[in-house]
């Protein structure tokens, strides 16, 4: 993600406009970026001096259900003359991998780069809609609405709420490790915050009868921290719980839904050691 993006994000952050998958992506670029904190700062000011415009008042109810109203019909309704774009069936991308099926092509190239095209063109669409509703809506909360409903009111993504919280501490750790030439997976833990979080980019593209399974293995032994999926962008982010500095955290390739017995059954794709 390039900083002219972030700043795109941050700007609908700090206006409450992102979706969670918007959240994680937000989150992983600041991980990697802490010079671009000033930019978040910069936001979160605005969205603030906003609130501080007029002395909080009760908000008559009608408003209240019009705003949420607009944000619950924003959620299903499409930017005016688009129509819905199609589901982007993927291939799986699993060589090397022990136990996994060869891969199969589903499209040809380029109708599949047609269509995450039209996805991606949509995506953008849709968030540049939400925002434009987020500045009006976010403008009317920060002026009628008291604190309590204002926080009732706001998405709360908890990866993206532990990402940021560990990333703040003053006892912040993380290590890092490529995988499969492009890919590279990222561990931030904090021992003062008791949270970790793992970040991966690059994952291969999956069949719909695989999963990727996320593992902390402690003196050898593998324990299951369950199912992770990934973005359309083949990343995904994840609260590792129960993590102990000196765990390895590995993801593998298992049929749907996760191994049927709580073990490995290929061998791992990539690995992070935190020791």
């Amino acid at each position: 993600m390039n900083e002219t993006e972030f700043r795109e994000l941050s700007a609908a952050r700090a206006l409450h406009a992102l979706s969670p998958e918007e959240e994680q992506q937000f989150s992983a670029a600041w991980a990697t970026h802490p010079e671009w904190t000033h930019i978040v700062d910069a936001d979160r000011e605005t969205a603030a001096a906003l609130g501080e415009l007029t002395e909080e008042v009760e908000p008559p109810a009608p408003l209240r259900a019009s705003i949420l109203d607009a944000i619950m019909s924003a959620s299903q309704d499409l930017p005016a003359g688009e129509t819905k774009a199609p589901a982007v069936p993927v291939a799986p991308d699993v060589a090397g991998v022990p136990g996994a099926p060869a891969a199969e092509s589903a499209h040809a190239g380029g109708s599949e780069d047609a269509d995450v095209a039209a996805v991606q063109g949509s995506n953008k669409k849709r968030r540049a809609g939400w925002f434009a509703l987020a500045a009006s809506a976010a403008v009317l909360l920060a002026l009628t609405l008291t604190p309590a409903i204002r926080a009732s009111l706001t998405p709360v993504d908890p990866v993206a709420v532990a990402l940021e919280q560990v990333a703040a501490a003053p006892d912040l750790s993380t290590v890092s490790a490529a995988f499969d030439g492009q890919g590279r997976a990222t561990l931030h833990w904090s021992e003062a915050e008791q949270s970790t979080v793992f970040l991966a980019e690059g994952l291969p593209e999956l069949s719909a009868d695989h999963d990727f399974e996320l593992w902390i293995v402690r003196d050898g032994e593998p324990i299951s921290r369950g199912v992770v999926k990934a973005d359309h962008a083949r990343d995904t982010a994840a609260i590792v719980e129960g993590f102990e500095p000196g765990d390895v955290v590995a993801v593998t390739i298992e049929d749907r839904g996760g191994s049927p017995d709580g073990l490995p059954t290929t061998d791992p794709i990539l690995a992070v050691d935190s020791a």
